[in-house]
Parts: structure tokens; sequence; C-alpha cells
């Protein structure tokens, strides 16, 4: 009985450190709008700042980006990108169709974002029913 115990753990444990390994190696997704860092300090103190710079023009993000910084505006929060997310995103933005609503997939480690990938926000994603779960 003792070594199925041990066998049934060892499994258990195998298990779930071959689930969070996949995990990571995929990387968290973030969506929200990216913004230069000087404009988007204009949103932070709205009651909902991702849904306040939906509006704020990609032309401007690029003018204004090309000195500053980019970030993702996702929910209330404000979250940088690494370096390698500034020239990811201003490659991104200076696409002919580009718009601010964005997925981000990366690991984020405090209020940074490792940036991976860029690319526009699908439409009705998992991420916003749960986003709309919670405002509930």
């Amino acid at each position: 009985m003792r070594k199925l115990a041990i066998g049934l753990a060892a499994a258990m444990a195998l298990g779930f450190s071959v689930r969070v390994s996949s995990a990571a190696d995929e990387g968290k997704k973030v969506s929200g709008v990216l913004i230069d860092e000087s404009c988007a300090a204009k949103f932070t103190s709205k009651d909902n700042p991702e849904q306040a710079a939906t509006k704020h023009p990609v032309a401007c993000a690029v003018k204004c980006g090309k000195d500053g910084k980019f970030v993702l505006l996702s929910g209330k929060k404000e979250i940088k990108l690494d370096k390698h997310g500034q020239e990811l995103a201003m490659a991104y933005l200076t696409k002919p169709d580009a718009k601010s609503l964005v997925t981000i997939t990366g690991e984020t480690k405090g209020d940074e974002m490792k940036v991976d990938k860029i690319e526009p926000k699908a439409k009705d994603s998992k991420e916003d029913k749960d986003k709309d779960k919670d405002a509930k």
C-alpha cells in the first residue's frame, strides 16, 4: 500500500511539473491598448484607463513613442515593455493596418513584460469573456 501511495505521488508530481513547464514555454498573453508612455499617463487617472485609451490615435503613439517608450494599458494596469518589446511595438504600430488593441505574448515580472510577440487583439477572445465575468 505504501509503495502504491509513493508511486501515485511521484506520478502526480511529474504530471504537474510537465504541465507547468509547457505553460511557461508558451508565455502569458495579455491584451490591452498599446500606447506611448507619455500619452498613457493621461489615461491612468480615468476609471477605466484601457477603455479611455482605445480612442487614442495610432499615429500619435508612433510620433510620441519615437522619443519615449511604449506601454500596454490592460484594464487598470500599465505594463512596461522590455527593450525588445519597444522595438516590436514600433515595428507593429508603423504597419499601415495597425490597431492599438493588441495581445502581447511574453513573461511579466513586476510591472515589466519581456515581450515575445505583439499581434492584433482577437475579437471575443476568452480573456475578454473572463474580464466581463469579473466585472459583474
